[in-house]
């Protein structure tokens, strides 16, 4: 052996040939196995969601009920510039005619205007006002909002506070609140017998039970099970050393809540809480409050409901007894609906903006005169929503509003079929197939194999317990097939004209129990999901790839081993030609220097 080879570098050669070598003997093939495996599963992958495209329109066209694409309907407005309108599948087809008279209004209301820098009149010294707004509830019954505002120390100056902060310190107050109920305060440790009541959440009853107990012990559990409900807060607060009170707070400000008389027992006549129906709501779900500023140097607040038309009207504007912040501002007009007239060289009279005939809706449908509270209209006709845009004048045509069928869902859902089938087809066809230079990731998979033959056959499917003179085939309705290409709409024209003309036909080739729509339903189904055909596969597959990596990591480890086995022995050697080379070095200068003495 060469001298070099047992060199540092020279054994570092033979050691990583020796490991390159056996790396391509017994890794190579396992890489070349696993990345074979991992072809296979990214191909499944890519089919997974394929499949999954195409089987949400497959499940679009199998349903038969009113959802059905095949039962779409449509509505057209004459003028959208007056009515806007949309159907759906539950509208009956009709022609119709409407004018638009009015458009509902939400109600609003105005304070005065009041000089901005100017000193409140009634609002003096620091403290909590209360007052009350009632609206309708748009059924006929009544809604309440209390709202406190409380005007602080730091509000006023030198004194007196400003006309801008009264106003925005209301507008706040309004737009914060929520629905709160508040109980008289009880003795904590006085007892009282069991009993129940009802509290009321949007028009959703719940009894509330309690047993015999001190005040402390009741009121525990009525909180316990008015916070089990959502939406809705419940607590307990101390008033004193032994008084307590229960407070109540809605949280969701878009509802309502009330709570109705003892059903047994005296605990809500006690606690004085009993609104007997009377529905509270916070300001803030049902009112928007504005300040804003007229004219330079003023200060005005307005007030509008969320909700349009006459059954949602402001009813009331209160101040409670001893309060004084709607009067400060003028609007404490109790249930008088005074109207807002503008002064422009003095105070405006306060009031509302709106009389109550001119919050609804009104409009001429078909010849009879309607109301409505809101302009969007969903309960005219079965299925259809109106939209009325603006008034109409007498000189505007009237508009005509036509339902009828929309064949253009069922088409683009058919068109979508068409796409997503070939989108997985193809797929699977080239997958599955081999040529002279290239295999296919999937040639010769079961799994695969049957999945492409069940798409064959559906493509070529003829629906059993269709009539022969009915469409019983895709080819009836324009769909050819080509076992190279798959699905194409080769009669564009016969499948638009088959949905309109004969929809129920069009509707059975795919959704009755035979139809295509169903069968392929029913026959996929079996490949999606986590233990579907498909999963089950690629499972299979995981758990291959997880085998080859234990092989080649074990496989590595060994090479490594025995590397590091064959460097040592070469170290060896090594250090044995070294002594070697040293014993002939001394042999050679002993011989040397014998030879000069000689």
């Amino acid at each position: 052996m060469p001298y070099d080879l047992l060199t540092t570098s020279g054994i570092n050669n033979l050691v990583n040939t020796y490991k390159t070598t056996q790396y391509q003997k017994k890794l190579s093939p396992l890489s070349t196995k696993k990345s074979y495996y991992q072809a296979i599963d990214n191909a499944y992958s890519v089919i997974s969601s394929k499949l999954s495209s195409f089987f949400s329109v497959v499940s679009s066209l199998k349903n038969s009920d009113t959802s059905s694409v095949f039962s779409a309907m449509k509505a057209t407005s004459s003028n959208s510039n007056f009515v806007e309108v949309s159907a759906n599948s539950s509208a009956n087809e009709s022609v119709n005619s409407i004018r638009v008279n009015q458009l509902a209004k939400n109600d609003l209301v105005l304070s005065e205007d009041k000089t901005s820098n100017s000193s409140s009149s009634l609002i003096t010294e620091a403290g909590t006002h209360t007052f009350v707004i009632t609206s309708g509830d748009g059924s006929g019954g009544t809604l309440k909002s209390k709202i406190n505002v409380t005007f602080d120390n730091s509000d006023f100056v030198n004194g007196s506070i400003s006309n801008q902060t009264v106003i925005t310190k209301i507008q706040n107050a309004i737009n914060s609140n929520k629905a709160i109920i508040t109980s008289n305060s009880v003795n904590k440790n006085d007892s009282i017998s069991a009993g129940s009541f009802t509290l009321n959440l949007n028009g959703n009853n719940t009894t509330i039970s309690y047993s015999a107990g001190t005040y402390d012990e009741v009121l525990s559990s009525v909180i316990s099970q008015i916070n089990n409900l959502s939406g809705v807060n419940a607590e307990k607060v101390n008033d004193g050393e032994n008084n307590i009170k229960l407070k109540i707070t809605l949280n969701d400000t878009s509802k309502y809540i009330s709570v109705g008389n003892d059903v047994t027992g005296n605990l809500i006549s006690n606690l004085n809480i009993s609104s007997n129906g009377e529905k509270e709501v916070g300001a803030s779900g049902f009112f928007n409050a504005s300040s804003f500023s007229p004219a330079s140097g003023l200060s005005q607040l307005s007030i509008t409901t969320k909700n349009s038309g006459y059954d949602y009207r402001i009813t009331s504007l209160s101040d409670e007894t001893g309060s004084l912040a709607l009067s400060s501002i003028g609007l404490n007009l109790g249930s008088s609906r005074t109207s807002f007239v503008q002064n422009n060289n003095g105070t405006d009279t306060p009031g509302f903006v709106y009389s109550t005939s001119q919050l609804n809706a009104k409009f001429e449908f078909n010849g009879i005169q309607v109301e409505r509270n809101s302009n969007t209209i969903s309960d005219l006709i079965s299925g259809v929503t109106f939209s009325l845009k603006s008034a109409m004048q007498n000189t505007d045509s009237t508009v005509a509003v036509t339902v009828s069928k929309d064949t253009s869902v069922a088409k683009s859902k058919i068109e979508d079929f068409v796409t997503k089938f070939n989108d997985l087809y193809s797929y699977l066809k080239t997958n599955l197939s081999n040529t002279k230079t290239t295999r296919g990731n999937l040639a010769g998979d079961v799994t695969a194999t049957s999945l492409r033959n069940l798409l064959n056959n559906i493509a070529y499917k003829t629906v059993d317990n269709i009539d022969a003179d009915k469409i019983n085939s895709l080819s009836k309705i324009g769909i050819t097939f080509n076992i190279d290409s798959g699905l194409s709409i080769s009669n564009s024209s016969l499948l638009e004209s088959s949905i309109k003309d004969k929809p129920e036909q069009v509707a059975a080739l795919f959704n009755s129990s035979n139809g295509i729509a169903t069968s392929l339903y029913n026959s996929l189904t079996g490949y999606l999901g986590s233990t579907g055909y498909i999963q089950a596969s690629r499972n299979t597959l995981s758990s291959s790839i997880t085998s080859i990596n234990d092989r080649i990591t074990n496989s590595q480890t060994l090479i490594d081993k025995q590397a590091e086995a064959l460097r040592n022995n070469y170290v060896k050697m090594q250090m044995q030609l070294v002594s070697v080379l040293n014993l002939q070095n001394s042999f050679s200068s002993y011989l040397s220097t014998f030879n000069n003495n000689i």
